[in-house]
């Protein structure tokens, strides 16, 4: 590292690096008006395999917390027995649910909004399950 120019020591300083910091008098950020960063949000994936699923999936939405049910691993009957109780469930708790794929749905709870900000045309209908 190169000396630095110092014209009151004979013209040369070399660096110590024990030069005091800069202190600023104002305090131009306040913790009032610097916005307090949320906690992460926890949104939960399931996979079930049956409707024993279902009370899990409940339970979750009633203690506000988003579910994303995938549906895949179910037989056709039994994942519209879920999609059917996804359904009463989110109407009793005022809640949200969108289909994100074919057989995989988004559980939300009331107090959280979902922005769909591209949605492709569907011509099969939000329970078509086939």
């Amino acid at each position: 590292m190169g000396a630095l120019r110092d014209e009151h020591h004979n013209g040369w300083l070399m660096p110590s690096g024990n030069y005091p910091a800069a202190v600023y008098d104002d305090e131009w950020v306040d913790q009032e008006t610097v916005p307090a960063v949320p906690a992460p949000a926890k949104i939960v994936s399931l996979r079930p395999t049956g409707f024993e699923a279902a009370r899990t999936v409940g339970e979750h939405i009633r203690a506000s917390t988003p579910v994303v049910m995938d549906l895949t691993e179910m037989d056709e009957a039994e994942a519209k027995r879920m999609v059917d109780f996804a359904s009463g469930l989110i109407f009793g708790t005022r809640g949200g649910i969108e289909r994100i794929a074919r057989r995989v749905f988004l559980l939300t709870p009331a107090d959280v909004e979902v922005m769909v900000i591209d949605r492709p045309l569907d011509e099969t209908g939000f329970y078509n399950q086939s």
